[in-house]
C-alpha cells in the first residue's frame, strides 16, 4: 500500500492540505524559487565557462610542444591569443545576435552588440542567466576556431589565419549554432514546425558545431599548402616527427582534458529537476571514453610500432573526449567505453593514412576533431538510451522521446540516425562553402603560405621579428637551451643549406644525440682527469717515501765506506749521480780518507762499485 504524505499550509488564516508532490510543484513554481534557481544556474554556467576558457592554455601548450622547432612557438602563441581576442570582438558584436537573436530557423535578427532580446526584455530588464550563456557560447566558438591553429602551424600567414577566424566567429559558426541551439533552429532537439524530420538532432555538447566545424577548414587547407619544408624527406617519410617538447604537449593535453568537463557540463543549462544527475553521468562517461581511447591508441602503437609513444597517449585522450561529446549525457557507461575505443582506433588508423598521403597535420587535429567528431554525432544516434534522453532533455513528451537505433523506441531510432547524418552533411557543406570562398582565391594567388614550396626557400620576414632564411630553423635550434653549443652545430647549419637536407624534426633529433655524446665525452674526460690527479698524488707520495729510503741507503753506504776505508765522497757522488733528487740535508758529506782507490759497497738492493784515481775522486 502506497502512502501519500501530505503537508498542511496555513496562509493568511486559511488552511489547505497538499500532497507532497503537489507541494513541491507549487513551491517550485513560485517567483522566489525561479529566481533562486536562476542564480544557481548562472553560477554553474560561469564555472563551466571558466573551465572552458582554460582550454586556450591547453591549446597553446599542446601546439607549442608539437612544433618541429622552438622558433615557431612565439608565432603560435601570438596566433592563439589573437584568435581569442578577435573571436570575442566579432562574436559579441555580430555573432551572438545571428545565433541566438529573435528571428527564423536560420538567422537571428536581434541581440547585436549585447543589446536587446534575448539578453534583455522590452522593459529593459536583463537576465543574468542569458548573459552567462552568452559568455559560454562565445567560448564554444573560440574553442572551435582555435582547432585550426595547430593543424596548419609553421606555414600560413598570420593575417590569413586571422581572416578565417574573423569570418568564422561572426558568421559561419554562429549560424551553425543557431540550427541546433535556438528553439527555432531546424536541428533543435525538440520537435517543432521547423524540424525536417519527426525529431531534431541529438548532439548534447556540440561535437558537430565545435569539433567538426572547427577542423574542417584545416582539411581544406592542408592539401593546398602542402607539408612543412622537407617534412617527408628521408627516414621520416612514413613516420611521425618527434615532438619539440613532450612535456608541454602532455601538460597541454591534461589541461584540455580538465577543460573538456567545462564544455560538456555546460550542455546542462539548468540544475532544476534532474540537472545534477545529468552532470554526474556526463562526468563518468567522459572520463571512461577518454581513458578507453588512450589505452586503445597506446595498444595499437605498441603492436604496430613496437614502442610506447607519449603522442598516442595524449592524442588518444583527446580523441576519446571528442568521441563522447555528443553522447555524453545520453548513453550508458558500457557504450561510453565502446565509443572511446572506436575513437582511439579512428585516430591511430587515420594518422597512418595521413602519413601515407603526406598530409602534414602538426597536431593531428583533423583526425581527432573532425573524424572523431563525426563518429560522435553518429554514435549519439546509435546508442542513446530512451531513459537517459528523457533525463537529459526534460521537455520531451513521453510519446515523442527519441533514442538510438539500437533501442528502436517509438520507431524513431532510424529517424534519429537519419537526422544526425543529415546534420553532419550540412555542417560539412556549410563550413566547406564559407571557408572555401576565402581559402581558394587566396591559394590561387599564392597568398596563404609564407614559405615557397617550389624553391625550398622561406621568403617572409616573420611576424615575430625573425628573418626566414634557409638556415633559420637550424640557427634557432642552436639557440635552444636544450640543443647544445653553437660551435657544435655550425656543421648542421651548412648541411641544411645544401641539397638533401633533413626534416627539422630529424635535425633536432640528431643535434640532441650529438649533445648527449658530447656530455658523455665530457664525463669521460672529467673521470680521466680525476684518475690522473689521484695517480699523480700517489706518485708524489711514493716519490717522497722513495726519497727518504734513498737517503737512508746513502747514509748506510757512507758509513760502510768509512768503516772499510773507502772514499766516501766517491761513493756518495755515485749515489747522487744515480739519484739526483738526493741533495741538501739528505746528504752528510765527510772528509774523504785516502784509502783504496777502488772498491764496492753492497747495501740492501743496491750494489755500487766505484773507482777513484788520485786525490780527485772520479766516478
Amino acid at each position: 500500500m502506497n502512502m501519500v504524505h501530505t503537508i498542511r499550509l496555513k496562509i493568511n488564516g486559511s488552511e489547505s492540505d497538499l500532497a507532497w508532490p503537489e507541494f513541491v510543484a507549487k513551491i517550485d513554481s513560485t517567483e522566489t524559487s525561479t529566481k533562486l534557481f536562476e542564480h544557481f544556474d548562472t553560477a554553474f554556467i560561469l564555472q563551466c565557462s571558466t573551465l572552458l576558457f582554460l582550454m586556450q592554455a591547453g591549446f597553446i601548450l599542446m601546439e607549442t610542444g608539437s612544433l618541429s622547432t622552438k622558433r615557431r612557438a612565439n608565432a603560435l602563441i601570438l596566433k592563439n591569443l589573437g584568435d581569442t581576442v578577435l573571436c570575442a570582438f566579432f562574436y559579441f558584436l555580430i555573432g551572438f545576435g545571428l545565433s541566438h537573436g529573435e528571428g527564423g530557423p536560420f538567422i537571428g535578427e536581434s541581440g547585436f552588440i549585447g543589446v536587446g532580446k534575448p539578453l534583455c526584455d522590452d522593459g529593459g530588464t536583463c537576465s543574468s542567466k542569458e548573459y552567462s550563456l552568452m559568455f559560454f557560447r562565445f567560448l564554444k566558438t573560440a574553442t572551435a576556431v582555435t582547432i585550426l591553429s595547430g593543424c596548419i602551424a609553421e606555414r600560413v600567414h598570420l593575417w590569413v589565419y586571422y581572416l578565417l577566424v574573423s569570418v568564422s566567429s561572426c558568421f559561419s559558426l554562429p549560424l551553425l549554432a543557431r540550427w541546433i541551439n535556438h528553439s527555432k533552429g531546424w536541428a533543435y532537439p525538440y520537435t517543432h514546425p521547423y524540424s525536417i524530420f519527426r525529431t531534431g538532432v541529438m548532439d548534447f555538447a556540440g561535437a558537430g558545431e565545435i569539433c567538426i566545424a572547427g577542423a574542417l577548414p584545416a582539411l581544406i587547407l592542408l592539401p593546398l599548402i602542402g607539408p612543412r619544408r622537407n617534412r617527408f624527406d628521408g627516414e621520416w617519410k612514413e613516420e611521425r616527427l618527434p615532438s619539440q617538447n613532450n612535456y608541454f604537449k602532455t601538460l597541454g593535453a591534461t589541461i584540455m582534458w580538465m577543460s573538456w568537463y567545462g564544455l560538456v557540463f555546460g550542455g546542462v543549462s539548468t540544475l532544476r529537476t534532474n540537472g545534477g544527475a545529468v552532470v554526474a553521468k556526463i562526468a563518468v562517461n567522459t572520463t571512461i571514453s577518454a581513458v578507453a581511447a588512450s589505452i586503445t591508441a597506446i595498444g595499437f602503437g605498441l603492436y604496430y610500432e613496437r614502442k610506447l609513444c607519449p603522442t598516442d597517449a595524449s592524442n588518444g585522450i583527446l580523441s576519446g573526449l571528442v568521441g563522447i561529446t555528443g553522447a555524453c549525457a545520453t548513453v550508458d557507461t558500457e557504450w561510453a567505453l565502446f565509443i572511446g575505443m572506436v575513437s582511439g582506433l579512428i585516430y591511430f588508423s587515420l594518422t597512418k593514412v595521413f602519413l601515407n598521403l603526406q598530409i602534414d597535420d602538426v597536431v593531428d587535429g583533423v583526425q581527432i576533431h573532425l573524424c572523431c567528431g563525426i563518429w560522435s554525432v553518429i554514435a549519439t544516434a546509435l546508442f542513446s538510451s530512451r531513459d537517459l534522453v528523457k533525463v537529459a532533455y526534460p521537455d520531451f513528451e513521453d510519446e515523442s522521446v527519441p533514442c538510438g537505433l539500437f533501442y528502436q523506441c517509438n520507431g524513431l531510432g532510424s529517424v534519429q540516425l537519419a537526422a544526425n547524418l543529415v546534420y553532419c552533411a550540412l555542417i560539412i557543406l556549410w563550413i566547406g562553402l564559407t571557408s572555401g570562398l576565402i581559402i581558394l582565391p587566396l591559394w590561387y594567388f599564392d597568398l596563404i603560405r609564407y614559405s615557397s614550396r617550389t624553391d625550398g626557400e622561406d621568403t617572409q620576414s616573420d611576424y615575430t621579428g625573425d628573418t626566414d632564411s634557409a638556415d633559420s630553423d637550424t640557427q634557432n635550434l642552436i639557440q635552444d637551451s636544450n640543443i647544445g653549443r653553437v660551435d657544435a652545430e655550425l656543421k648542421t647549419i651548412e648541411e641544411r643549406n645544401s641539397p638533401g637536407i633533413s626534416p627539422p624534426g630529424r635535425v633536432r633529433n640528431e643535434l640532441v644525440i650529438r649533445e648527449e655524446k658530447e656530455e658523455e665525452e665530457e664525463e669521460k674526460e672529467e673521470k680521466e682527469e680525476k684518475e690522473e690527479k689521484e695517480e699523480k698524488e700517489e706518485k708524489e707520495e711514493d716519490d717522497e717515501s722513495s726519497l727518504q729510503k734513498k737517503a737512508k741507503i746513502a747514509d748506510e753506504i757512507r758509513n760502510a765506506s768509512l768503516q772499510s776505508g773507502d772514499d766516501p765522497l766517491s761513493a756518495l757522488g755515485l749515489i747522487k749521480t744515480v739519484y739526483p733528487d738526493i741533495e741538501g740535508e739528505d746528504l752528510e758529506l765527510t772528509p774523504p780518507s785516502r784509502a783504496k782507490r777502488s772498491g764496492s759497497v753492497k747495501s740492501g738492493e743496491f750494489n755500487i762499485e766505484w773507482d777513484s784515481a788520485g786525490e780527485d775522486s772520479a766516478i
